[in-house]
């Protein structure tokens, strides 16, 4: 993982390259009827709430790597023509007076760490989300399905095909907001994930620069 990280804007490529895989998929989905069908049979609408936070989120994820991206490749207090960022702020604190205490640069990693991080921290958040929502249309649909046994007052088969049929209604808003809600939250996860070990990477080459530069 970390050749990537190496290479010029190599996150925001890596995750581009996500991305792209992820819209493959749903062309595949659209194709196949599949996502149609979701959209569709979900009376809850929970699934399309699931989809529109998690393409929210995926965009911050790109955003975030953007800016990651940035900070990797400015790693060094000299890089040429580096915006200035919270790596070269840094190194900057690193220079001044007060830096002389033993543990100054333990606690500006601290602070660049906090600062990285705090990009992208509460997208942990919105994953967990996801997966509540889609257990919250796992209740309702299953409220969905006892409802249905309410209005049963006779055998009738007119109303026994009218009870399977709300009854397989509650049960397919229970799967597709669980598929939805699962499948969403996991990949947010491990894209969220990915930004967490991108900064491990900055942090370890900030510490490697540093080092080098204190034994000059």
């Amino acid at each position: 993982m970390k050749p990537i990280f190496d290479k010029p804007f190599g996150l925001l490529l890596l995750c581009l390259s996500l991305f792209g895989l992820e819209l493959f998929a749903l062309l595949l989905l659209a194709d196949a009827g599949l996502l149609q069908r979701l959209l569709a049979e979900d009376y809850s609408f929970i699934s399309r709430v699931i989809l529109l936070i998690y393409a929210a989120a995926s965009l911050h994820v790109l955003i975030v790597a953007y800016r990651l991206s940035r900070e990797i490749d400015a790693v060094g207090p000299g890089v040429a023509g580096a915006r200035r960022g919270h790596v070269q702020r840094y190194y900057a604190l690193l220079r001044e007076p007060a830096s002389a205490a033993d543990d100054s640069g333990e606690m500006l990693l601290d602070v660049l760490d906090g600062r990285c991080r705090g990009h992208y921290r509460f997208g942990y958040v919105i994953a967990d989300l996801m997966l509540k929502l889609g257990l919250l249309g796992t209740v309702i649909g299953f409220i969905f399905m006892l409802g249905a046994l309410v209005d049963l007052n006779s055998i009738d088969i007119n109303v026994m095909q009218k009870l399977l049929a709300q009854m397989s209604g509650g049960m397919k808003i229970a799967l597709f907001t669980t598929l939805a809600g699962m499948s969403c939250g996991v990949l947010l996860n491990i894209k969220y994930q990915l930004l967490d070990w991108s900064v491990d990477n900055l942090l370890d080459d900030v510490r490697e620069q540093t080092y080098r530069l204190g034994a000059r």
